[in-house]
């Protein structure tokens, strides 16, 4: 006859593995709610030439809304005299994530993205727009508040990714360089990251750049912005950001860091990123929240393997392994 000790040990097991199960990730389902009836057409990665832009109104909000994604600091930063302007809550810049002003394949880039909107958003359950996106950015990466639908900066962002996706259909095409280059899905189902490695790996390849606080390489003067980003700390993104994902973080850094790094000719390994995503990412590193953020992926069905919120979500879906997680 089992004790009770042990009876209560193999209910804790069960409940477990029933948790486990109701939070499996379902890519079906997600391919499901996201399908739009088009089919996609495969198209060539291409970077429309910038002599090509308008001399008119239009052309003018293209110019401008490069310029905010390269400069955002600059416009809508923080420390940016008019205290009106001060959307973003950080220091960082759209290129700091989105790679040579949204253009670098497999970083994020902008090239297609007004194509593929309005589009199923299992963060929020609904259809979104593009606005909406710009605005989760702002509140998740950048660490601060929306812009106006109707304000300058608004109509520019939009306007600049418009004139990037240029040619290509609506509903989106299929492209290469179009998302990030994922890591070996096999490796992460089997192995839980690995932060102790992780800081060896930005001790080799990162703190040079970053600092051996996360803290970056700060521009003089004001609203100035960084030569290099701090990863983590008040002047970074906050936990409802993708880039506080680590399977996110990893698919990002495999093909885009250190600097110099491509998807052809990546500088780590795929366990390298994962265990260095783990590193920037830990709990011990200072990292403002996200407002409400208990309120993202209400859907379990398809909410994204790596949303960790301490109380709602295992530590699995933290650092894995995440073989039990996805489906």
């Amino acid at each position: 006859m089992k004790s009770i000790s042990q009876k209560m040990v193999l209910g804790a097991i069960l409940s477990s593995a029933l948790i486990t199960s109701a939070l499996a990730f379902d890519a079906k389902e997600l391919a499901k709610r996201s399908d739009k009836g088009i089919k996609k057409p495969v198209m060539e990665y291409k970077i429309p030439d910038e002599s090509t832009i308008p001399n008119n109104q239009f052309g003018d909000l293209v110019k401008y809304g490069k310029e905010l994604t390269v400069h955002t600091y600059k416009y809508i930063g923080p420390e940016v005299k008019d205290e009106n302007m001060r959307f973003a809550g950080n220091n960082l810049s759209c290129q700091t994530c989105h790679l040579d002003a949204g253009t670098k394949a497999y970083s994020a880039p902008f090239i297609g993205t007004a194509a593929e909107f309005p589009q199923y958003r299992p963060r929020e359950d609904t259809i979104g727009t593009i606005t909406d996106r710009i605005n989760g950015c702002m509140q998740r990466s950048m660490n601060g508040k929306p812009l106006p639908v109707q304000s300058k900066e608004m109509k520019a962002f939009e306007a600049y990714m418009h004139w990037l996706s240029q040619g290509i259909p609506v509903g989106g095409a299929k492209m290469e360089g179009r998302s990030l280059a994922k890591i070996d899905r096999k490796m992460i189902k089997q192995n839980k990251a690995d932060v102790a490695n992780g800081q060896k790996v930005y001790e080799m390849h990162c703190l040079s750049c970053h600092g051996a606080n996360g803290e970056g390489v700060k521009n003089e003067g004001v609203a100035n912005g960084y030569t290099f980003p701090p990863l983590w700390g008040n002047d970074s993104y906050n936990k409802g950001a993708g880039m506080y994902r680590v399977l996110k973080a990893a698919d990002f850094i495999k093909s885009n860091m250190p600097l110099g790094a491509t998807k052809e000719n990546p500088i780590l390994t795929d366990k390298e990123a994962y265990d260095v995503a783990a590193f920037m990412n830990q709990d011990s590193h200072e990292r403002s929240e996200k407002a409400n953020r208990i309120a993202d992926f209400p859907d379990d069905a398809v909410k994204a393997p790596d949303v960790y919120r301490p109380g709602k979500e295992s530590i699995e879906h933290q650092f894995g392994p995440f073989g039990k997680i996805i489906k």
